[in-house]
């Protein structure tokens, strides 16, 4: 499309392939750290409120519900942020195009 040789596009192959990857190994990290900031956040919430081991027990359904609400607010949060920039991502793309079309000699 920009009429360059292909020794660019080698390079910018590459390049785009080191990006996915850092990406991919990046969500796995904030999946662990997720992971680790509910468990965290949970025993915060069990000492800060003085609430015995023993009524905290996991098989209670009110602090399963918890737990699980409490898990998947990472997630969540995480999701939002991917589709707003994906949506952004999508605008940028439009725009070019626009400019492209309507700008003669781009």
């Amino acid at each position: 499309m920009a009429c360059m040789g292909e020794a660019v596009r080698e390079r910018t192959d590459a390049l785009d392939a080191a990006g996915n990857t850092t990406a991919a190994i990046g969500k796995g990290f904030c999946i662990g750290s997720a992971a680790l900031v509910s468990l965290a956040l949970f025993g915060a919430y069990i000492t800060r409120s003085k609430i015995d081991l023993v009524h905290a027990s996991i098989l209670d359904p009110k602090v399963f519900a918890g737990m699980l609400f409490g898990a998947m607010l990472p997630y969540w949060f995480s999701a939002m942020t991917m589709k707003s920039v994906g949506k952004a991502a999508l605008a940028m793309v439009e725009e070019v195009r626009r400019q492209f079309n309507t700008i003669i000699g781009m």
